[in-house]
């Protein structure tokens, strides 16, 4: 089943419009060509899922019941689908939110597939500003024609981690 390339909403193979975000879909690319681009545009989708304080469309796009992450920003440990909720909440104070991707490796294993980048991603959650390099490797499977996000690992260049650490401090007596 196609999916809408702007918001992850599933959509029939009829439609024209994404009936939740109301994507023109015959302006956008065409269907990714290998599993490498689909892999890259879930992930892709995931990020500018970010960038327009979409929870639901980054929900979208990972499986629930087996989702789990490691994030660059606290809590550190690994977290489940509580990440989400996180995520979400934080998405409602994040402002100015802008990022560039590079550094592409996609690897598919059958119905699984090892993805690794480097983003640079920059904003302000409330008036604490923050430009962030990490690495990112994500681990999606394949259900049907449907590639879906189980397991995210984001991490800060060592070289910003003290850069970044009173951001950090600041951020935990701070929460959302």
């Amino acid at each position: 089943m196609p999916i809408c390339p702007k918001c992850g909403q599933e959509l029939s193979e009829t439609d024209n419009f994404c009936r939740r975000c109301g994507c023109n879909l015959a302006q956008v690319e065409a269907v990714p060509s290998t599993p490498e681009e689909a892999v890259k545009a879930v992930l892709t989708q995931r990020i500018d899922g970010i960038k327009r304080k979409d929870a639901q469309a980054i929900m979208n796009l990972v499986d629930e019941t087996r989702y789990t992450k490691f994030d660059d920003w606290p809590p550190f440990e690994r977290q489940g689908s509580d990440a989400l909720n996180l995520e979400a909440e934080a998405l409602k104070v994040l402002k100015e939110y802008d990022y560039e991707v590079g550094d592409w490796r996609i690897d598919i294993l059958n119905d699984a597939a090892i993805a690794s980048f480097i983003i640079n991603y920059r904003g302000k959650i409330r008036d604490l500003s923050f430009k962030i390099k990490s690495r990112v490797t994500a681990l999606l499977t394949k259900k049907g024609e449907r590639w879906r996000i189980v397991h995210e690992h984001w991490s800060h260049f060592p070289q910003q981690q003290h850069a970044e650490r009173k951001t950090l401090e600041r951020r935990r007596r701070f929460p959302f």
